[in-house]
């Protein structure tokens, strides 16, 4: 797998820089797409990921934005993306 870093990160909440660093550390441990939805799966059930955090699954990739505290709403830009290379 490959990960871009394409924007930057915003840590307006004290949990923000604690959820990235338990998504980095589970794209880097994960061998494929099926071990990073499961990692993803467990770390929003036991974090505010989807508070802070969009993201999804294209074909080849994994995306995750920043969401706007005002509404929610994710952000223009992509956080980060995880190519699968299998």
């Amino acid at each position: 797998m490959k990960t871009e870093i394409e924007n930057i990160i915003y840590d307006y909440a004290d949990e923000i820089p604690h959820i990235l660093i338990r998504v980095i550390n589970k794209i880097t441990l994960s061998n494929n797409k099926k071990e990073l939805r499961s990692a993803i799966n467990k770390i929003a059930e036991e974090t505010e990921l989807d508070k802070f955090f969009a993201y999804g699954y294209g074909a080849h990739h994994f995306w995750l934005k920043h969401r706007k505290l005002s509404n929610g709403e994710p952000k223009e830009y992509r956080l980060l993306k995880v190519e699968f290379l299998d």
